[in-house]
């Protein structure tokens, strides 16, 4: 099967991009029709993000959805070039208006007509309030959530009476200060405001992104499918979770790189690691594709090659910086500590992992949930192989693709390992391992 769009398809063989999107298709719909037969609680925050994926009560979404699918199949094999490139696309940004835009959409009105610790992740509304304590003067850092509507907030963990993370703000500032533009724009025009605002603008951006990075036409439709549609993604936006900030950033350096703007790919990425920490295991593979095969001693091309960097190095130095300074105790403890299950003046997190957390509470190596368990160590020592292997890896073929899959499989590895290795994780993580797959290299005329 040719990756370009260049002819009508056989009507007994369909492209790999046809069957991608039949396979998203039907696991976003079914998931809807699912989310049916649950009846959303105040008690249980899963079953609110089940609710929230319903759209297809909403007669006659759910016919509109099958014409779209058919669109879909009937451009594969009958329409060539832009005309099916076109339709398909569209095609696309029905189902992602449908089942991921919508949803957002009605998630956000729910929350504003009932209580504001409803129809949103907890993340999202500890942003909120960490804007709201900036503004203030406050530090988010060294305040706590406990009079805020996170409070309010379902929390059921086995062991625990109280949501550790109202004692600890776990996201880098970069999420804050981004968020503050929008809030104050919402708040003067609606007079209200919902962290999912600036998840939705960042979703679109992303996606007219991926839209870009990709190599051919049906790539550039892969791309944007296998983030924008995947299952593993959709229903945690919906909820507010932030992987999409990290998506956003990252996929906006990638593009930057394929077009040899190395300081501005520089500049986004440190808004990335300014933003969520799972961004930094990009660091090793993003100054080892830039620096290509210079050697340390050619110190000369060496610096020429890392000074484009130095103003993304400024950018991410102004965004934590002040922040360590304001109270170095108050973020280290929410920023490394918290996230490392050693914070010392609140309970642990409980271990919430498809990984080794899980395997070990299964065979009864640890008794509870909160109980400790030396995660860092198979992290740091498994991690650290990883690290020297893919870095030799990319020695051998230090191209975009390999850097960016290279991130993807350190970070499951330290996710694995990790005492907190959610849903959401593993669906950024599998997202991060396709996305190299349908990424163009650096452009030799640019």
């Amino acid at each position: 099967m040719s990756d370009s769009i260049s002819g009508a398809r056989s009507p007994r063989q369909l492209s790999w991009d046809t069957i991608l999107f039949i396979g998203l298709w039907a696991a976003l719909f079914w998931s809807s029709e699912l989310s049916g037969l649950v009846i959303p609680t105040n008690q249980f925050d899963t079953t609110l993000i089940a609710h929230l994926t319903r759209v297809l009560d909403f007669a006659p979404l759910s016919a509109f959805m099958v014409i779209t699918l058919i669109a879909y199949i009937v451009a594969d094999m009958v329409l060539t070039d832009h005309r099916q490139f076109v339709l398909k696309l569209a095609a696309v940004w029905v189902t992602i208006l449908a089942f991921v835009v919508m949803p957002t959409v009605a998630a956000i009105l729910y929350r504003h007509n009932s209580a504001p610790y409803l129809y949103i992740h907890d993340g999202a509304i500890q942003i909120e309030e960490a804007v709201k304590f900036l503004l203030a003067g406050k530090n988010p850092y060294a305040e706590n959530y406990t009079a805020t509507p996170m409070a309010q907030w379902a929390f059921h963990e086995p062991g625990l009476d109280v949501n550790p993370s109202l004692f600890h703000l776990p996201y880098h500032p970069g999420m804050i200060l981004v968020t503050v533009p929008l809030y104050l724009l919402s708040e003067v025009t609606l007079g209200w405001f919902d962290q999912r605002f600036v998840y939705l603008l960042m979703f679109f951006a992303l996606a007219l992104m991926l839209l870009s990075a990709g190599r051919t036409p049906r790539e550039r439709l892969g791309a944007l499918m296998v983030v924008a549609l995947n299952p593993l993604f959709v229903p945690f936006f919906i909820e507010g979770r932030n992987d999409v900030v990290v998506l956003f950033w990252l996929i906006g350096a990638i593009l930057l790189l394929q077009r040899n703007r190395s300081a501005w790919a520089g500049f986004w990425f440190a808004g990335a690691a300014a933003s969520k920490q799972t961004a930094w295991f990009m660091i090793p593979f993003f100054l080892f594709y830039l620096l290509k095969d210079t050697a340390v001693t050619q110190w000369r091309v060496l610096l020429a090659r890392v000074k484009p960097l130095v103003p993304g190095a400024v950018l991410l130095t102004a965004t934590l910086l002040p922040f360590f300074l304001w109270n170095p105790a108050a973020f280290v403890e929410d920023t490394v500590n918290y996230q490392s299950g050693i914070s010392s003046n609140t309970p642990t997190y409980p271990i919430k992992s498809l990984g080794l957390g899980d395997l070990a509470l299964g065979l009864g190596w640890i008794k509870s949930s909160t109980d400790t368990f030396p995660f860092s160590i198979f992290q740091i020592v498994l991690g650290g192989l990883t690290l020297i292997l893919l870095l030799w890896l990319q020695w051998r073929h230090n191209t975009i693709a390999q850097m960016a899959l290279n991130y993807a499989i350190l970070f499951f590895v330290f996710a694995f390992f990790s005492r907190t290795f959610n849903d959401n994780h593993l669906g950024f993580a599998l997202t991060c391992f396709i996305l190299p797959s349908f990424l163009a290299e650096a452009n030799p005329s640019s």
